[in-house]
C-alpha cells in the first residue's frame, strides 16, 4: 500500500463554522431511515470486529469536527482515549491534521468526513474513492460509511436540539 496517496492528503479542509443543524423534519426522518437501514452493517463494525474500536472512534471525533458538534465531540475524545488513541493524536484529528495517522486511519477519516460534508448525498468522487480503496476493503467503506451516517445523524439531533433551545431562549427572554 502506498505511504502516500494523491487525493486523500495529510490534512482535513479548515473548518470555522456553525453547528450544522437539519433543515426540517423531513430531512431528519431521512437520516433516521438511513441510518435505521445500516444496523446490520453497524452491528458487524460494533460487535462481530468489523472496525477496531480506535478506528470507529477516530472517525467519530471527525465528523463531529465536520457538524461542529462540541458535546459529541467531548464525548467521542474521551471514548477514543478509553480504546487507545492518544490525545495528540485527537488534537491533530481536531486541527484536521492526518499526517500521523497510518494510511488505512486516513482513509477512513477522509472518506468519512467527506461524506458527512456531502450529508450523504451523493458521491463523493471517483478519485477519493478509488484511493480510500487502496487502504480500506469494501466491507470495511461500508462500515466507515454506516458509523459515520450514525454519528451525523446524533451530531445534526443534537445540535439541532440546542439551536431550538437557544431559540425558545431568546423569545422567553424578548417576551418578558
Amino acid at each position: 500500500m502506498p505511504t502516500a496517496t494523491k487525493v486523500l492528503g495529510d490534512r482535513l479542509s479548515p473548518l470555522d463554522r456553525r453547528p450544522r443543524t437539519f433543515a426540517s423534519p423531513g430531512e431528519a426522518l431521512r437520516e433516521l431511515a438511513g441510518a435505521v437501514s445500516r444496523t446490520p452493517v453497524l452491528a458487524s463494525a460494533y460487535l462481530q470486529g468489523g472496525l477496531e474500536p480506535e478506528l470507529r472512534e477516530r472517525v467519530m471525533v471527525a465528523v463531529s469536527r465536520v457538524n461542529a458538534c462540541r458535546g459529541c465531540t467531548r464525548v467521542h475524545e474521551r471514548w477514543a482515549i478509553r480504546t487507545g488513541v492518544t490525545s495528540k493524536e485527537l488534537e491533530a484529528i481536531g486541527q484536521g491534521d492526518l499526517a500521523a495517522l497510518d494510511d488505512r486511519n486516513r482513509a477512513a477519516i477522509v472518506y468519512a468526513t467527506a461524506l458527512a460534508e456531502a450529508r450523504f448525498r451523493g458521491p463523493v468522487g471517483a478519485d477519493l474513492v478509488a484511493d480510500v480503496a487502496e487502504s480500506l476493503t469494501a466491507s470495511e467503506m461500508t462500515a466507515v460509511e454506516a458509523v459515520a451516517r450514525v454519528m451525523c445523524l446524533a451530531n445534526l439531533s443534537a445540535n439541532t436540539a440546542e439551536s431550538l433551545v437557544e431559540r425558545l431562549r431568546a423569545e422567553v427572554v424578548g417576551a418578558d
